[in-house]
């Protein structure tokens, strides 16, 4: 199959340039006109993006351009819930296999939306154990047992993974035992199997021919050489191809290792985060939290996430080419001023994603 024959089915195309509202949109019958018209190549013609003070501002990507594409599936930070954008999740992919990159709730819907099947995900890498990058675990496993979808799941993750998994996979039992009574012809189908492995700091492995290295970054706020430090690891990724590398920070701090790991990637996707916008927001939603608890809250949005300004000087001091904002929970009214922090210490192209932007 050619690759213009799997985009119907493989393929939710963004075109929009990222925060600009007054940019026209092509909509799908646009599309499907100029498809019919001058062909497919046509119709997927990338608009052409404007610079914003010093920095460009990143525009959305096809199916064609590079190896593997990287979809924001979920781009809100968690734990809370938003009407608006779903929780961390990302998907990395080509026409052979996709790879799910942290797993928030609400990840095998977004996976649907972004044109793939749950047949199409046979990696998952987790980069730390905070609920809102695995609670779309369960649904992903059992949904899985339930479609008999065959072959093996395997979920990469830090220390702890393996714990999570084995406790998804015992609360399925029912439904397989449900399944295998209701339907003799069960124990006839090719088992669908789920396998662990757990990684730690500096380890690299390779999915196919995507080479992966991990590093462990500062969002759990351990001592260095602590029992805790090593029992307890949040990890960032590096994802090596042959035609380009991605650095995901997943959630951290600023970080000497995580800068190291990204250093001269082709993209850096980063969380951000606004440590006033974010404590104004729990006070307003949570009245139920006691006021002595405002500055240790205050205190681990500023150490063991990234500020803007953090952001800017992560991206610089690494050398990225480009830089995808993910993690977000500002609300777009902060999003200009956050981009004018940024370059305040890089000039390079900038992305504030949206959910099911493609990279």
């Amino acid at each position: 199959m050619t690759d213009s024959e799997d985009l119907p089915r493989k393929v939710r195309f963004t075109r929009r340039l990222l925060d600009s509202s007054s940019t026209p949109r092509i909509s799908i019958l646009d599309i499907a006109l100029l498809a019919l018209t001058v062909g497919l190549a046509a119709a997927l013609v990338v608009i052409a993006t404007k610079p914003v003070t010093s920095t460009t501002r990143l525009k959305t990507t096809s199916v064609l351009e590079h190896k593997m594409i990287w979809t924001t599936l979920g781009t809100m930070s968690g734990p809370i819930p938003s009407p608006d954008r779903s929780q961390p999740a990302n998907l990395l992919w080509n026409n052979k296999h996709a790879i799910l990159v942290d797993a928030g709730d609400g990840a095998a819907e977004q996976i649907a939306k972004a044109g793939h099947s749950l047949s199409d995900v046979d990696t998952i890498i987790v980069s730390h154990l905070h609920i809102d990058h695995t609670g779309g675990l369960s649904a992903l496993i059992g949904m899985r047992y339930q479609q008999h979808i065959p072959g093996t799941l395997t979920i990469y993750g830090p220390p702890g993974t393996r714990q999570v998994v084995d406790a998804i996979v015992a609360s399925e039992k029912p439904l397989l035992d449900l399944d295998a009574a209701g339907n003799s012809l069960v124990a006839q189908l090719a088992p669908s199997k789920v396998a662990v492995v757990e990684i730690i700091d500096g380890e690299k492995f390779s999915v196919d021919d995507l080479k992966i290295t991990a590093a462990e970054n500062s969002h759990y706020g351990f001592e260095p050489g602590t029992a805790n430090y090593k029992a307890y690891q949040s990890l960032s990724f590096r994802f090596d191809m042959s035609d380009r590398s991605i650095s995901f920070t997943g959630d951290t701090g600023p970080s000497d290792a995580v800068q190291a790991l990204a250093k001269g990637a082709d993209l850096l996707v980063s969380e951000i985060t606004d440590p006033d916008a974010e404590l104004a927001s729990l006070k307003a939603e949570r009245t139920d939290i006691p006021f002595i608890a405002y500055p240790v809250l205050k205190k681990h949005f500023e150490v063991q996430h990234l500020t803007a300004d953090a952001v800017g000087k992560l991206a610089a001091g690494a050398g990225v080419k480009s830089l995808v904002l993910t993690h977000n929970p500002m609300p777009d009214n902060l999003i200009p001023q956050a981009r004018v922090t940024i370059t305040k210490h890089y000039d390079g192209p900038v992305a504030f994603a949206k959910d099911l932007d493609n990279y």
